[in-house]
């Protein structure tokens, strides 16, 4: 049996980083792993809160990171719980401490990583004060690692699927928070990446469209969604959003800016199969609306239908606990713990 324990895992980030976890903690057990909270365990896991701290500038960030695992004795594992594919801050940590493996909800290919953009988001293009790049070494790559897990295992209420309808009223629903209060990550003003993104669909997408923008209270959000032919998904923090798994749980095609870059575990995400991709300027939404009201029927039971069953064969706790049985039984140390 191999034993793990989380260090502060309800502390700040590392909750929402370690959530789905625990909640396959007795599932692992049958799978050789035990997460326990005592001082005898084999691995450590490390929350993004004992290394990563985006309220100073960078330097300050990586120098407080390496010293906080600099008292960490034994193996230890880092997690990078953030939602975007970006490792900044983390692979500085990485690189220079004693960490068996960094870990990422989604990834880039590695080459992608050697181009310069904007606090390592390549979504936000490049010019600010903190464009980062990354040429990453084999070893290097070879210690990053997916998590096993996304958004979509953070509410197990997603699997509340409720009856598809073809009784719609109103074309699209693009109620989202679009602009974003000031924000800094690193001493970089990030807020208005954001915004612009966001804000900008609203701007593209044409009248002639019935739709609703803007935010809702939460029940009334829901009830649009349920009554709406298409939902609009920006990206937020990262690529990945809690609309997208809304959206299906309630029954409405996604409209979102292409992810076919990203590599996450699980990935449910195949343009015109289970959801609808855009361009990330959304220059061609008003073309994509089009498509799809033309032909609603068809794509309103083929869409749904197979995006909820990638769901429930890919976000199984079964899944996830084979992940990381893999995850420890290729580990070229593990000898020593059977």
């Amino acid at each position: 049996m191999i034993k793990v324990k989380i260090l502060n895992p309800i502390e700040d980030r590392n909750e929402p980083t370690f959530r789905p976890l625990f909640f396959i903690k007795d599932m692992l057990r049958d799978y050789s792993i035990d997460i326990t909270e005592s001082d005898d365990f084999d691995f450590m896991f490390i929350g993004m809160n004992e290394f990563i701290d985006k309220d100073v500038s960078l330097d300050e960030s990586v120098d407080r990171g390496l010293e906080n695992l600099s008292k960490i004795t034994g193996d230890y594992f880092l997690f990078d719980g953030s939602d975007s594919t970006s490792l900044m801050g983390a692979y500085e940590v990485l690189n220079e401490s004693k960490a068996i493996y960094l870990f990422k909800n989604q990834l880039l290919n590695r080459e992608e990583y050697k181009k310069s953009t904007t606090l390592n988001k390549w979504f936000f293009g490049t010019g600010s004060d903190l464009d980062l790049s990354y040429n990453i070494s084999d070893e290097n790559w070879n210690r990053i690692k997916l998590s096993g897990w996304n958004l979509g295992y953070m509410l197990p209420q997603y699997r509340n699927f409720q009856q598809v309808s073809s009784y719609k009223n109103l074309d699209v629903c693009a109620i989202y928070k679009a602009e974003l209060p000031y924000n800094e990550e690193h001493k970089l003003r990030n807020d208005l990446y954001y915004t612009n993104h966001r804000k900008s669909a609203w701007d593209v997408l044409d009248s002639k469209f019935s739709s609703k923008k803007d935010k809702l209270p939460y029940q009334e959000y829901i009830n649009t969604l349920y009554n709406s032919k298409i939902a609009l998904s920006p990206y937020g923090m990262g690529e990945i959003c809690f609309r997208d798994f809304e959206c299906m749980q309630f029954g409405t095609i996604i409209v979102k800016p292409d992810v076919s870059r990203l590599d996450t575990i699980p990935n449910i995400y195949e343009d015109d199969e289970t959801y609808v991709a855009v361009n990330y300027d959304w220059s061609n939404l008003n073309e994509k609306v089009d498509y799809i009201l033309s032909d609603f029927n068809n794509l309103n039971q083929k869409i749904n239908t197979n995006i909820r069953k990638e769901f429930l064969e890919k976000y199984t706790y079964e899944n996830l606990c084979m992940h990381w049985y893999e995850i420890f039984s290729n580990l070229d140390k593990i000898n020593k713990y059977e």
